[in-house]
């Protein structure tokens, strides 16, 4: 038997992974009550976690957070959407930030006529992307399956990958390049910024102040970067074009997990 968190929890990822449930097939699903069912799928829209639809619930991606860290990345990703042409290829990296991203651009009905190409070798991200309603083309370079980083790995499509935009959201920065806690993800990060007409790095300020080799060894160059962070930069970045949000202090900025 499911406490209510626990329950709620294990509806919200079914969610993630088939778009759309139904309350009935939840309740015999879980041995619970309709009635429960509904209080949960309450509670969780009102975090803004699902949307209820008749006879159930279907998935939205998250558009706030109650936290300061979920605050920060939505006004970083506001940053992000004017660069965000109609039409354009994206690559994504960090999945946090292309959710954030992505639901910045909801309601917009440029992007419905000219949708987004949104490139990622994750599938996870790319799975967690296609539950939701989305005007936007998904597309996955080709290749094996690396499982230490979740990525996919195929030398051609590295050298190949077309993009407009390198959306890139490293755990540490150089001004002249981005660390990455696995080498496979910052080859990838750095053929999409060579790639690009533009790379878009959103950060929050702790992350620029992190030791360059703490927690992420491996490097990836950047081409043509734009600095998205807080405005209490270091001075070393100071050079670096940049736009800017508020500072907000956190006590732990940097993600758990890349994907």
């Amino acid at each position: 038997m499911y406490v209510a968190h626990e329950r709620r929890a294990y509806i919200l990822r079914l969610l993630q992974q088939r778009g759309t449930l139904r309350s009935a097939e939840l309740a015999e699903e879980l041995n619970v009550t309709d009635e429960t069912i509904r209080t949960d799928l309450v509670a969780l829209q009102a975090q803004g976690l699902l949307e209820r639809v008749r006879g159930g619930a279907r998935y939205i991606l998250p558009r706030h957070g109650s936290e300061d860290a979920a605050r920060l990345h939505c006004q970083l990703a506001a940053l992000a959407r004017p660069h965000l042409k109609p039409g354009a290829r994206v690559y994504l990296d960090h999945a946090e930030t292309a959710l954030a991203v992505i639901a910045a651009l909801a309601g917009d009905t440029a992007y419905t006529h000219r949708p987004l190409t949104l490139v990622c070798p994750a599938p996870e991200l790319l799975h967690r992307l296609s539950a939701a309603a989305l005007p936007h083309h998904l597309e996955c370079p080709g290749g094996q399956l690396d499982k230490e980083s979740g990525l996919l790995e195929d030398a051609a499509a590295l050298a190949t990958l077309r993009v407009d935009i390198a959306l890139l959201s490293p755990p540490a920065l150089r001004p002249d390049a981005a660390r990455y806690p696995h080498p496979l993800r910052a080859r990838w990060a750095a053929a999409a910024s060579a790639a690009a007409k533009r790379t878009l790095l959103i950060l929050p300020a702790a992350a620029l102040e992190a030791e360059a080799a703490s927690n992420a060894p491996y490097a990836a160059p950047l081409f043509r970067p734009l600095l998205l962070t807080e405005d209490a930069l270091p001075p070393e970045f100071d050079d670096m074009p940049a736009e800017t949000v508020p500072a907000i202090t956190l006590e732990d900025i940097l993600p758990e997990r890349l994907y």
